[in-house]
């Protein structure tokens, strides 16, 4: 038993955000494999503006124009439903003059694990319904949304059987199919709701034998795929079914494109102000990034929910923007994801998971203080070279708690950086416009821990390419893209070090960093990358 060679589908733009689903939990499962696609123009459009690119080798056959806007509804009321369906056969063929075999899925379809059943002994395989008779009788054995073949002769013949006249036209004759050597899929593959509604089992005896702990299960064999509408009310009870066990096994991958589905995109959600206690926040830092990334990103969307204090990708996926642990609730442990913003997966992470063992918990980014700003200066000023920096070294910061003023008044850093400025207090010495200013026109960043174990200081200055000088206690690890060291920060211990370590790099070294430095913001921590970099190791790590 194998996997696939090749995947294909067909689709239109009615279907286009089931597509969505398709391609990407295919990509998660069957990354980089091959995908035929026949669709409609509006549906490879769709597609090629959604984020992330779909993991796969898509190739696309723009066919189907003259069925755009139309429904199953319309398409049978015009006779043309029959005729659509060929679709299936030709998209087929087109794969197998490339490919040795080919498994068509409905675009309709989620993947929850790898599909790896096929058995290329046979030439066809078929999926049973696992429906009543009665209603077999009507709709077919087999279900056309679900079809392994490895000959053309076999979509020839597919395309013969076709009775235009029945409600299923491709798919009531399929057991003539069975005249080629042939296979069946599993229960555990193609499962329907229809199966959970018209099998000769109760809808309560279907919803128990889908189990979960570290996957989806369908009588105890791993469930390898859902095929479903989202959007059909007729199904609500299946889909809420199936909602519930992925997040009980915490499959945040599947939950995410299933809610990217639901939504027609994907939600950020952020806690709406003003709260009190541990919920009150200014709404800068991280909380503005969204809205800067809905601007770049046309499936993307913000919302401001009430009923948490939390920052989350929809449905339960946290996107922990606090600087220490000291917010977290009876809220994490029910999150199927958490990304860390502050903190080190090393130590804040291995916290979390011996309190909560099945916590999902990966390093993510972090952000400037002020991020609208910053990247309007960004666009206003050109990158400064070596020369044109009027500055050496510059450190700029306050400290407001007993914590910031242990990290930042222990050495006398004041002795070595060129410009440092070190304020008691809340009130700051310069406006936060031209701290970024003076960020910029300084070559080096003396970079000093603050309440958490990372700073805004460290992304603000890779912003401008002013290449960090980092001390110990400062976290450069935890990210999902790591800072490397020499490459875009140089770590120091003491004030001599600092010294030492600068005068050994030379303007094309600098340069080099520099331009690293910049490029690191550019794909992390702007708007225009920050989320599709963001979803993209989400997804596909």
């Amino acid at each position: 038993m194998s996997k696939p060679s090749s995947f294909s589908t067909i689709c239109t733009s009615n279907c286009a955000i089931e597509l969505v689903g398709l391609l990407l939990s295919l990509s998660v499962f069957h990354p980089d494999e091959t995908i035929y696609v026949l669709c409609d123009t509006k549906t490879k459009r769709i597609i090629d503006t959604m984020t992330p690119r779909p993991k796969l080798q898509i190739k696309w056959f723009i066919e189907l124009d003259k069925y755009d806007g139309m429904n199953r509804q319309m398409m049978e009321q015009n006779g043309l439903f029959g005729n659509f369906l060929l679709n299936k056969m030709k998209i087929m063929k087109y794969v197998l003059r490339d490919y040795k075999d080919t498994l068509f899925l409905d675009s309709d379809i989620i993947i929850v694990n790898a599909i790896q059943d096929i058995d290329r002994t046979k030439q066809v395989g078929l999926s049973p319904q696992f429906i009543q008779k009665k209603h077999l009788d009507i709709t077919g054995y087999y279900n056309a949304g679900l079809l392994w073949t490895n000959s053309i002769d076999i979509c020839d013949y597919w395309e013969s059987i076709i009775n235009y006249t029945n409600h299923c036209p491709e798919q009531i004759n399929m057991t003539q199919l069975r005249k080629y050597s042939y296979f069946e899929f599993g229960e555990e593959y193609n499962v329907q709701a229809w199966r959970m509604y018209l099998s000769t089992e109760n809808k309560q005896t279907i919803a128990n034998h889908i189990t979960s702990s570290d996957t989806l299960y369908y009588k105890n064999k791993p469930l390898r795929f859902i095929h479903t509408h989202f959007h059909d009310a007729r199904f609500k009870q299946f889909n809420e079914c199936i909602i519930h066990h992925l997040s009980k096994s915490k499959m945040y991958k599947v939950l995410a494109i299933i809610y990217r589905v639901i939504n027609n995109k994907w939600i950020l959600k952020i806690p709406k102000q003003p709260m009190k206690g541990w919920g009150q926040h200014s709404n800068d830092s991280y909380r503005e990034l969204p809205l800067l990334m809905k601007k770049q990103n046309t499936d993307l969307d913000v919302r401001y929910v009430n009923n948490t204090r939390h920052c989350w990708l929809e449905p339960n996926i946290l996107t922990y923007d606090r600087d220490t642990l000291e917010w977290c609730n009876e809220e994490v442990p029910q999150c199927s994801l958490m990304l860390l913003g502050n903190g080190d997966i090393e130590k804040e992470g291995k916290y979390l998971k011996n309190k909560i063992p099945k916590l999902n918990i990966k390093p993510w980014i972090f952000w400037p203080r002020k991020p609208e700003l910053l990247e309007k200066i960004l666009k206003e000023i050109t990158h400064m070279t070596f020369k044109e920096r009027s500055n050496e070294s510059i450190f700029i910061g306050n400290f407001e708690n007993s914590v910031q003023e242990k990290f930042r008044t222990n050495t006398n850093w004041g002795d070595v950086v060129t410009e440092y400025h070190c304020t008691a207090g809340i009130k700051h010495k310069f406006t936060h416009e031209e701290y970024l200013m003076k960020l910029g026109h300084s070559r080096y960043g003396l970079c000093l821990r603050g309440y958490g174990s990372k700073c805004h200081r460290e992304v603000e200055l890779m912003a401008f390419g002013t290449i960090p000088i980092v001390t110990p206690d400062v976290n450069v690890n935890s990210y999902m893209d790591p800072l490397v060291e020499n490459t875009h920060y140089i770590l120091v211990t003491t004030p001599d070090k600092l010294i030492e370590t600068i005068r050994k790099i030379d303007e094309e070294q600098w340069t080099k960093m520099s331009m690293n430095c910049r490029e690191w913001y550019m794909r992390n921590v702007h708007s225009e990358h920050c989320w599709n970099n963001m979803i993209e190791h989400v997804l596909y790590d």
